[in-house]
């Protein structure tokens, strides 16, 4: 599938534009937010579109890589000896006070939360599992929030840090 292409008007030295979507991937220590310092830096990657490689580079200061993401394409991440493969839905998470949307916040955020679900993500309604109550121990712990793994307590600010 070709890109969509925008034409600009001619004042613009080039007046052809790719819309080209991007995915910021960060490589951390530990789960949570970007911006605390658990990133790892300087990290050779390569991005492959279809098996051809597009983009290469090193890591930020903060793990922070990004990732052109073209639509239709197979978009595969390189990095630490591992492949990822990448895409962006823009499907909206199930409501925050359920525990798929809970859990599909805290993927979201980069907290492992298993394997269960339809597609092994961890993502499914169980209202309990190790891994489920030791990512919003994780969450609590990075936002200073009392730490007692209820699921309920932890809405609030998955809302304000994934989005609706």
């Amino acid at each position: 599938m070709n890109p969509i292409i925008a034409r600009l008007i001619r004042v613009y030295e080039a007046f052809n534009a790719l819309n080209v979507r991007t995915a910021e991937i960060f490589i951390q220590k530990s789960a949570g937010p970007p911006n605390v310092d658990r990133g790892v830096a300087d990290l050779e990657y390569e991005v492959l579109f279809n098996g051809v490689v597009s983009q290469t580079g090193r890591s930020g200061n903060n793990g922070r890589i990004v990732v052109r993401v073209l639509p239709g394409a197979n978009t595969v991440l390189r990095v630490m000896g591992s492949e990822y493969q990448i895409s962006i839905s823009t499907d909206p998470f199930d409501a925050a006070n359920t525990n798929t949307g809970r859990k599909e916040r805290l993927r979201y955020l980069g907290y492992q939360i298993g394997r269960d679900g339809a597609q092994g993500n961890g993502v499914d309604n169980a209202a309990q599992s190790f891994e489920y109550e030791r990512s919003i121990l994780d969450f609590q712990g990075d936002h200073s929030l009392t730490t007692d793994a209820d699921p309920a307590t932890v809405e609030a600010d998955l809302q304000n840090d994934a989005g609706a």
